[in-house]
This record gives C-alpha cells, sequence and structure tokens, in this order.
C-alpha cells in the first residue's frame, strides 16, 4: 500500500487534533486535571525507558561499520519507539475512554 502525501496526512492529523482539541474543551476542569496527570505519568514513567532507547540507538550505530548496519540500527530504533509509542496511546485511550472521549488515532501521546 502506497503511504498518503505527506500533504494529506499533515491535513488528516490537523483534523484529528482538531476534533481531540474540541472534545477536551468540553470537559470539567477535574476531568481535565484528570487528563494532565494521566499525559504527565506516562511521559514521566516512560522516560527512562525513552533514554534507554537513544542511548542503545546510539551505542548501534556507533558499532556499526557498514551502511546496511546503520540502516539496521536506524529501522531497529524507529521500530521500538513505535512500540512505545503504541504503550502511550493505549494508556491516553483508556483515561480517555474513563472521560467518555473518542480514542486517540494519531501520535501524540503527551500532547499537554
Amino acid at each position: 500500500t502506497p503511504k498518503p502525501s505527506s500533504a494529506a496526512s499533515d491535513v488528516y492529523k490537523r483534523q484529528i487534533q482538531k476534533r481531540r482539541l474540541q472534545e477536551e474543551s468540553k470537559l470539567t476542569d477535574t476531568q481535565k486535571q484528570q487528563l494532565f496527570e494521566a499525559r504527565r505519568d506516562w511521559a514521566l514513567s516512560s522516560y527512562d525507558q525513552r533514554l534507554a532507547l537513544i542511548k542503545s540507538g546510539q551505542n548501534c550505530l556507533e558499532s556499526a561499520q557498514t551502511f546496511d548496519a546503520g540502516k539496521t540500527c536506524r529501522q531497529k530504533q524507529q521500530q521500538a519507539f513505535q512500540q512505545l509509542l503504541e504503550q502511550s496511546r493505549q494508556a491516553m485511550n483508556r483515561e480517555r475512554q474513563r472521560l467518555g472521549l473518542s480514542p486517540l488515532r494519531s501520535v501524540s501521546p503527551f500532547g499537554f
């Protein structure tokens, strides 16, 4: 399957962001605080994991001796970050569901 064009992807992301902001604007102050705390808690709890992924990628690139080895390092790091991003999305969606919001489809886990 071909990837959507960058412009189309940007339009889609803006639409998702707009919908999210519209939904969140209807929350009570208490609900907004709960959503913020869930985002903050995830960001803080995954901080060491994100740092470890960066360090692992750095170590891999430092030991890479060929273009293909470097490419493999980048691919592995990208895959690891995608997995972490998915975990974040799932955690945020649990809180959003609890608050009566639609699930996140975009990739903005820490959008305060």
